[in-house]
């Protein structure tokens, strides 16, 4: 017996392999860019001469919007598919960069290198690392570890290119070349072919012409149109939770007086009544979808699991944000301080890959992986307040061994949110998870840049993004907790082996 299309791709296939590059490079060229925010401070403190905190928010304004659009972005991927919505993301970010050598002050920055990249990264981000995980399932948590890589990748090399194009062309004539790398984003997003199970969902309408009859022929029922169980079918290519509705799936409003079975077509006037009783059925049912994916996804577990994400980004972003500047503090020379912060990359590009392959092991629990990574990285964090490391080459090793677990952390959690959510509301989800990254690295950036002001160092930033970090990681045990003292059927969050 010949195996279907969907079997034959099942875990990937040619073209996973290919999405999965795709998404590596967009994480490339997106945290890249802007991470290596954190080396354009440096010079935006000097241009403009502002505080500390009014420069950081140019950073944090970017990364807040770049993870924190999440929910809108996977809104938009029920209606576009995840290639448009990365196109979209692509224009976005390229016109914001484009604009960013015309800055006249620093509202200005907010705008366009705020919102409007940052909200362009989030459409190239999150369609890409979602498609990863719909592509793969026996390899899910590899695939989707690689492709986080990206981000530490990115994070290795960009700073360094941003601090020699800084030396040649200025602040200004380095934003015109970032501009033209990131319209490759265009290459990219091309490549994000809709995912193969989307095969199950699509069902092919047989005989559109007795449809069209149906809807049009003026002695027809409309419980006789329901009886007929029109598969309406998607439009979009990458409904990803559900593709196919029934008409007998939606229920007019108890509340309504008119209901629509014991009507005729005949009887109404279809362009005047049938029209706006469907929309405000529609509308209701989208209010009623929302209100019961919000009930699906914030369990206990998953609750837990977002104020923690909240916590760990507000650690991070602090770390990647001031890194380089917390380099020069010390004494360091501008070059050695920028090869200190790409080591946070390099380590995060190797946990990543790494946190992939833990993640891939039956046997290991992952809840307790990640609850481990959450806590040696608030621990690290916190030893970059010590004196006796504030030389060249205990930088180099702290910052390199933060990244790594920083990359684990980001290599398991796709595969973390999958294991609390399952596979059919994982884009969602991971939507609502990039919401709480966004909403911790837009708040503790700006509190770091206060303490930088009020204090005159950046240690306490530093202490600060380490206990956070670390309360978020004991918040985590809550979730195993739970599970053992209220037991329920099926939950096998962090350790598929119990199933």
């Amino acid at each position: 017996m010949m195996p279907s299309k969907c079997q034959e791709w099942s875990d990937g296939g040619l073209w996973g392999y290919v999405v999965v590059v795709s998404a590596f490079m967009i994480q490339v060229l997106v945290f890249g860019t802007s991470q290596s925010i954190g080396v354009y401070n440096v010079e935006f403190l000097d241009y403009f001469e502002n505080s500390a905190a009014t420069i950081s928010l140019v950073g944090s304004i970017n990364i807040g919007i770049l993870l924190g659009a999440g929910p809108i972005t996977s809104l938009l991927m029920n209606y576009l598919s995840h290639r448009q919505v990365a196109l979209i993301g692509a224009i976005l970010s390229s016109i914001g960069l484009t604009c960013m050598p015309f800055a006249p002050n620093v509202l200005y920055m907010y705008f366009f290198f705020g919102f409007l990249t940052g909200l362009g990264y989030c459409l190239l981000y999150v369609p890409s690392h979602v498609l990863c995980g719909l592509y793969f399932e026996r390899h899910r948590s590899l695939a989707s570890g690689i492709a986080k890589s990206g981000e530490g990748f990115g994070s290795i090399v960009f700073p360094y290119i941003v601090y020699m194009l800084i030396e040649k062309y200025g602040w200004k004539g380095s934003f015109f070349l970032m501009a033209g790398l990131s319209l490759h984003n265009f290459v990219f997003a091309a490549l994000l072919r809709p995912s193969p199970k989307q095969c199950e969902c699509d069902i092919t309408i047989s005989d559109t012409t007795k449809k069209a009859d149906l809807l049009n022929t003026e002695n027809v029922e409309l419980k006789d149109i329901k009886s007929e169980n029109i598969h309406i079918r998607d439009h979009f290519e990458n409904k990803h939770l559900l593709c196919v509705k029934k008409l007998d799936d939606v229920t007019p409003d108890s509340s309504t007086s008119k209901t629509l079975s014991p009507y005729t077509v005949n009887d109404i006037d279809t362009h005047t009544t049938i029209t706006p009783m469907v929309v405000d059925i529609v509308s209701k049912t989208f209010f009623f979808k929302i209100k019961d994916q919000l009930k699906k996804v914030f369990t206990f577990g998953f609750s837990v699991f977002f104020i923690n994400n909240i916590c760990w980004n507000m650690g991070a972003s602090i770390v990647t944000l001031f890194g380089a500047e917390f380099n020069t503090n010390i004494g360091l020379e501008k070059e050695d301080a920028t090869i200190v912060f790409m080591l946070i990359g390099c380590g995060a590009f190797v946990g990543s890959v790494l946190g992939g392959l833990l993640g891939n092991i039956a046997c290991c629990n992952r809840i307790a992986m990640y609850i481990i990574s959450n806590l040696a990285n608030g621990t690290l964090a916190l030893l970059f307040a010590l004196p006796f490391l504030h030389n060249f080459w205990g930088l180099l090793t702290l910052s390199f061994l933060w990244g790594l677990m920083f990359g684990v952390i980001m290599g398991l959690l796709m595969v973390v949110t999958a294991d609390l959510l399952g596979e059919e509301i994982l884009g969602y989800g991971y939507g609502y998870l990039m919401l709480a990254n966004g909403i911790g690295c837009s708040i503790a950036p700006p509190l770091a840049g206060l303490l930088l002001d009020v204090t005159g160092g950046m240690v306490p930033g530093f202490v600060l993004a380490g206990s956070i970090t670390i309360l978020g990681g004991l918040l985590v045990v809550l979730i195993p907790l739970q599970r053992r003292l209220y037991p329920t059927i099926g939950n096998t969050a962090g350790n598929p082996a119990e199933s």
